[in-house]
């Protein structure tokens, strides 16, 4: 059997040396050489998830469109802008509405400015409004700055709030 005494050194027959390949007995406990632990990597940064007002506060910088075509009734309350070339009738609530020269939007808005090229009737309230020589405002409007190029169709309420 093995020795229960640890050996300090072993001497194992080299892999240079031509002749028969020898086996020795040397007990598992000194074969193997100890292995050093690899060195710890630092893990990848990982980007945190977005959240849904991330990804809105994100997409501030795009304007969501609303195409020729295309009709929407209902609720719109986001951050950032939206352009309207189709047709939108509700409640709006946006930074900036941009009404193309080809949309019309028909409801309540809040936002911070309002321009409009297109048709535009209801109520709004914003600090910046602009309309311009191709627009048709049909309603009630509250602003704290205007601007109205010539041409423009105006019927009903505009109203300077300081």
């Amino acid at each position: 059997m093995f020795n229960k005494s640890k050996t300090s050194s072993i001497n194992l027959p080299s892999e240079s040396v031509s002749g028969p390949h020898q086996e020795t007995d040397v007990p598992e406990e000194v074969q193997a050489a100890p292995v050093p632990a690899p060195t710890p990597t630092p893990a990848p940064a990982v980007a945190p998830r977005n959240t849904m007002m991330d990804m809105i506060s994100t997409a501030a910088s795009k304007p969501s469109i609303l195409s020729e075509g295309f009709s929407f009734r209902g609720e719109i309350a986001a951050k950032g802008a939206i352009h309207v070339e189709g047709a939108l009738n509700g409640q709006i609530q946006v930074d900036e509405l941009t009404i193309g020269s080809r949309g019309q939007v028909d409801g309540v808005v809040t936002c911070s400015s309002l321009h409009i090229k297109g048709k535009f009737s209801g109520t709004a309230t914003c600090n910046e409004l602009i309309v311009t020589s191709s627009a048709s405002v049909d309603g009630h409007v509250v602003y704290q700055t205007l601007s109205v190029q010539k041409g423009a169709s105006i019927k009903g309420e505009l109203l300077l709030v300081k």
